[in-house]
């Protein structure tokens, strides 16, 4: 049977019922009518829990409304992070595919220019390239593409890629050429090193792959506004030289979290984008602490996979 309507003052008076605490009854009634009880309560609520339904000795609403916020705090820095990785990714992108393919014209129409093992999903991206050139050839406003194809009669890639998405993007990586993939590879390999005090590091094309589609995964969550807290990537982050210096992660240790791609966002950011990454990261979770008194900001950093002091954890020294 379906769940019955509750009005939000049933909603106050359940949470009431459930030994929640208020410190403005009117305030929580607004919060609760423009935030949705189901994201608020059933999404962050529960880490106030304490048996059943009722809530821990003295949880306050304000406290859960708190963790929301956190969880939108770290989703806006991820999304930003994120930004500037697929600007990197882009660059290269469009830079070492066109190297590779510059005596012709639209060569990322050309399936023969990737890789031959993977002929069957080249066409649904050739198509996809096509569809974005028809698409802004045909608008009436005046841009990069439709300026191309009037005056060059092509529509070079580093024109193109500006309008691709993120997944367009890692798609077209994962179907280049080992060749041109080895040299992106080798571009986020020194500026992971950056990060990591110029340690000895080699990143592969396909771990860069899984890096990308983790990435991928946890912009799509930001870009759709879902809940960041205890995501799991479908797949483990590849066991890098970062992971070296962190004597509680082991080869054998499941990496899905977003902790571990926060950690794998050294190798496609700088070190100074990283480190207002990582500041902002540790300023949030400050003023989060400040305001719980029920639980720890360490319960909800854990559900993100950081493991406790993680700022404290030092980085690789040069061998």
């Amino acid at each position: 049977m379906n769940k019955p309507f509750k009005s939000i003052d049933d909603q106050f008076n359940l949470l009431l019922s459930r030994g929640l605490k208020f410190s403005d009854e009117n305030i929580a009634k607004t919060y609760l009518l423009r935030n949705n009880y189901y994201n608020i309560l059933n999404c962050y609520g529960k880490y106030f829990v304490d048996k059943g339904d009722y809530y821990k000795p003295g949880t306050n609403f304000d406290e859960i409304t708190r963790v929301y916020y956190f969880d939108k705090e770290i989703k806006n820095i991820f999304f930003k992070a994120i930004l500037e990785a697929e600007k990197h990714l882009k660059s290269l992108i469009a830079y070492y595919f066109s190297e590779a393919h510059k005596d012709q014209a639209y060569p990322y129409l050309i399936a023969t220019n990737f890789k031959h093992t993977d002929i069957l999903n080249i066409a649904p991206l050739i198509s996809c390239l096509s569809n974005i050139i028809s698409k802004y050839q045909k608008k009436e406003y005046q841009n990069a593409i439709k300026h191309y194809i009037t005056n060059y009669h092509n529509v070079p890639l580093w024109i193109l890629i500006n309008y691709m998405s993120l997944g367009q993007t890692v798609t077209f990586y994962k179907r280049m050429n080992t060749s041109e993939q080895n040299k992106i590879a080798k571009e986020f390999s020194k500026m992971m090193a950056e990060n990591i005090d110029n340690a000895s590091v080699r990143l592969q094309p396909q771990q860069l792959g899984i890096i990308l589609e983790n990435i991928l995964e946890i912009r799509n969550i930001v870009a759709h506004n879902n809940r960041l807290l205890e995501y799991r990537c479908r797949r483990n982050i590849p066991y890098l030289p970062i992971h070296l210096s962190l004597s509680d992660i082991s080869e054998n240790q499941p990496r899905q979290n977003v902790y571990h791609v926060f950690l794998a966002m050294q190798c496609l950011l700088t070190k100074n984008q990283y480190a207002i990454m990582h500041n902002t990261i540790r300023s949030r979770a400050n003023n989060l602490n400040q305001n719980l008194t029920t639980i720890s900001c360490n319960d909800i950093l854990m559900s993100l996979g950081f493991p406790i002091d993680w700022y404290k954890i030092n980085k690789l020294k040069q061998n």
